[in-house]
């Protein structure tokens, strides 16, 4: 269980310490607010275009406008709360090719002990690794989609509810599991291996970040963060570290 707890604070060193695994941390959580909040910018200043929507049922203009500014207030309100709930799953999906090379490198520098390359290097290898990342990210999301459905109609049942919960802590896990896995080219029956021997560890680290994502800010930084995590927990149950 101590692999659990001495991967944490490595975790966080491996990104702040190096200034080139900081800039892959933060670009795509940049990136994901930016395009939240273009969706809200985009809300508040189509306002007026809502107007048309109560035009035929109200008496005057002034009482449309103010129909159209509740709605809009409305609408902003739910992309907060929608925010909350989906920006870790938006976030590592636009961090998905930063986080391989993010992963990779931590494992070169823990296992190999090898000078890291520079920031222009590693963003090279973000962009070459754009397609091949996004195309396992989808076969990544279909697993999630199916498990995650799963979890979810099992909390409906108050007796089943652990093991809906046990389930979201599992696929967080797995998330940022793949990084390694793909990297070390396991099979779907390395993987399922790799989980069963490990399905404490994984599932309780899984659980652990899902209470990081119930905390304001530092929520954006889960998907880097738990990379980070996922990968030096993997080296040490693999006994590379």
């Amino acid at each position: 269980m101590k692999d659990l707890f001495r991967s944490f604070p490595l975790a966080v060193k491996m990104i702040t310490k190096d200034p080139v695994n900081l800039l892959l941390a933060i670009v795509p959580t940049l990136i994901a607010l930016f395009v939240y909040l273009m969706v809200i910018f985009y809300i508040y200043t189509n306002t007026e275009q809502f107007m048309s929507l109560f035009k035929g049922y109200v008496l005057t203009s002034d009482h449309a406008g103010l129909l159209a500014k509740i709605l809009s207030a409305v609408l902003i309100i739910f992309v907060f709360m929608f925010m909350s709930w989906t920006f870790v799953f938006v976030a590592g999906i636009l961090a998905s090719p930063f986080n391989a090379v993010l992963s990779a490198r931590i494992e070169k520098a823990l296992v190999e002990h090898l000078q890291l390359e520079g920031r222009q290097l590693a963003l090279e290898k973000v962009k070459m690794g754009l397609a091949e990342t996004f195309k396992n990210e989808l076969k990544k999301i279909m697993l999630i989609g199916v498990l995650g459905t799963l979890a979810f109609f099992l909390n409906f049942f108050p007796l089943l509810y652990p093991v809906g919960l046990f389930l979201f802590a599992l696929l967080l896990a797995m998330q940022f599991l793949d990084y390694s896995w793909s990297r070390h080219q396991f099979h779907f029956w390395g993987c399922l291996k790799d989980i069963l021997v490990n399905l404490i560890h994984y599932s309780l680290g899984g659980f652990f970040f899902l209470l990081l994502v119930t905390v304001p800010i530092i929520n954006a930084f889960i998907p880097a963060l738990a990379t980070s995590y996922f990968t030096i927990l993997w080296l040490h149950r693999q006994n590379k570290i």
